[in-house]
């Protein structure tokens, strides 16, 4: 029974990494963004002033985001850990939060690598972290 879930942003790297993590993983990607601001609130921009506080209104990209976010939430739904590895990068720690958020997940593990290699792949997962959302 497969037991853990890992997120990645590229299609192109599943096969790879679940070769290396083995059938107790199941290896989705989200595609990059799957999701940003409505055309919704203040001036259409998104997001509501209320005060000094900003209520953000988010909505999937597309179509072919409303079908991830689907087939990602049924995954979580069928685990016992979700694994965050978007890029090293600003972007993918955002890409992260939302996913985070969209899929409910309360504390989810975020790896980072350089490279999709055994030992880097295998390091990460043995020292994740927190989202940095500083």
């Amino acid at each position: 029974m497969i037991k853990r879930l890992l997120v990645v942003e590229s299609p192109g790297k599943i096969k790879k990494l679940s070769q290396i993590l083995g059938s107790d993983w199941k290896v989705l990607a989200s595609c990059g963004h799957i999701r940003e601001l409505s055309n919704e609130g203040d001036d259409s921009l998104g997001f509501i002033m209320d005060g000094s506080n900003v209520r953000c209104n988010y909505v999937p990209r597309d179509q072919r985001a409303k079908e991830t976010i689907q087939k990602l939430k049924s995954a979580v739904r069928q685990v016992d850990e979700v694994v965050l590895a978007t890029d090293p990068d600003r972007e993918g720690e955002t890409i992260a939060w939302h996913l985070k958020e969209t899929l409910g997940l309360k504390e989810p593990k975020r790896v980072i690598y350089t490279e999709i290699t055994a030992s880097a792949v295998q390091s990460a997962i043995a020292n994740p972290r927190k989202l940095d959302q500083i």
